[in-house]
Parts: C-alpha cells; structure tokens; sequence
C-alpha cells in the first residue's frame, strides 16, 4: 500500500511554517497559514495554490478524501508529530493539521461596478483580528463588493483573522489602502461612517440602519471611533437608552446585512 503522505516534514519546514503566523515572514513568503481540514477545505474550494500541508498520522485517516484532494492540487503532504503541529499553531487546542496556502491576489477598485448596488466596508485601525474576520465573514455573507482595510488593520491573512472568517477571506475580494484620501479619490460611492449612538449628530446623519445604494461604510473602532469629517455623513444602530455601543463587528455585520436587506438581494 502507498502511503498517503509523501515524507516526515523536518524541523526546519515546521518553523518554516510557524514563520507564517508572523506578518513580516508571510508577506516574504507570500504565503499563509492555513489550520485544520475545515479552512484547507475552504481553500482549496476557492481555488488557490497550496504548498505543503503537515499532518499527524492520527489525522491522515480521517482527512484522506481531502488530503488526496490537496495533493492532487499540487500540495506535498508532510507527516509531523502532533505536538509539534499543535505548538506550531500556537492555540490552547492545537491543530494536528497545517498548511502553507498563496493568498488570491488583492481586489482592485478599478473592478468596481460603475453602476448599481455597491458595499465597500472600510475597516479602519481595527486592530483586533476577530473583529477584522468577523467583518471579512460578513462582507462575504452580505455581498459586498470589496472590504478595503487602512493602515492600523490587523493583517487579514493572519491565522486568527482566517479562522475568525470562517474562510470567507479566500473568497472576499480585499484591499489594503495607504490613505483613505487616496480611496475617495478612486471611486464613486458615498461614504458613510458608523458610529456609537451617543455620538451620532443630528446635523450629519440618521440614526437608523439606512445606507445608500453605493455605500463606503467606514467602520472604526468602538471606543477611538472615527475622526469626523465634513464630506463623511452618519450612521448608527438603534439600541435601548444606557447601553454601550455595540462591539464593532456586530454593528458593522448589522448594518451590512440591512443594506442587504434593502437591496433585495
């Protein structure tokens, strides 16, 4: 019988590996880290390149439908120890499975369409990674167009912000933007801010869950907020007197998904 898996991965490819929960080594690389079946799943169902998966051999059994998947895709497929996988993964409850996956090339702004409906979230200096994914997630589940995120943004391949997606950063068109300046500049939408009830105006915008047609809806964090600007009108999510504002990646998934909602989608 052949063995399913082509070789024993050496230590020098299993910190290869770790390298790839570090921004600066994965952008080197040009490569992310990919942990557990069901995201490699999802990875290789949005079609992109996987280098190497590591695997333990109690894991090569019950992932063999899917591993034979990957290698038919060009992946080489590397035995490891399980607790060496699950320190790599550097998670409470390690995963005994871990691949190397090429990102899909960035959206572009010019892709745009230039007439109807348009969803551009911009995530602005959200720092927090399940927070970014969350609203990767929900910009995938609501249909938007491309999720842009500023300078201050956790980096989207990095492994808690693909497993806070759910994935759906394959499939999401993204784009990282210098200046948000630049971004206006660039497209035809309008831009609309969302932002804590207490801090809404009543000059600049409403306070219920209507965004236009061809929305920028920037998205900053819960307590900084976004720095208002002439241009820029308001937005918040109704909520009962005396409660704090929501948490980012819950108001942001609410307002998108009563865009798509208006929309008729």
């Amino acid at each position: 019988m052949v063995p399913l898996t082509d070789r024993s991965a050496t230590r020098a490819e299993l910190r290869q590996l770790e390298g790839l929960a570090r921004v600066r080594e994965r952008r080197a690389a040009g490569e992310c880290l990919v942990e557990g079946a069901t995201l490699l799943a999802e990875a290789l169902d949005a079609g992109l390149a996987v280098r190497v998966v590591a695997v333990s051999e109690e894991l090569v059994g019950r992932h063999e439908p899917l591993l034979l998947r990957a290698r038919d895709a060009g992946a080489e497929l590397l035995l490891a120890p399980e607790e060496l996988l699950a320190r790599t993964a550097n998670r409470e409850h390690g995963l005994a499975l871990l691949a190397a996956v090429r990102p899909p090339a960035e959206g572009r702004l010019s892709d745009l369409p230039a007439t109807g409906p348009v969803l551009v979230p911009v995530l602005c200096g959200l720092q927090d990674p399940g927070n970014v994914g969350t609203l990767l997630r929900s910009s995938r589940a609501f249909g938007a167009s491309l999720c842009v995120t500023l300078p201050g943004c956790a980096d989207i391949w990095g492994p808690k912000v693909i497993r806070s997606s759910a994935g759906a950063v394959f499939s999401q068109p993204a784009l990282r933007v210098d200046q948000f300046q630049e971004l206006m500049a660039a497209v035809d939408l309008q831009p609309v801010a969302a932002m804590p009830p207490r801090a809404t105006t009543a000059s600049s915008g409403s306070a219920s869950l209507s965004l236009p047609e061809r929305c920028l809806l920037l998205l900053g964090h819960e307590t900084r907020g976004l720095e208002p600007a002439s241009a820029v009108s308001e937005v918040t999510v109704p909520q009962a007197a005396g409660v704090d504002s929501l948490n980012v990646a819950m108001a942001g998934s609410i307002l998108m998904a009563s865009w798509y909602a208006d929309r008729g989608l």
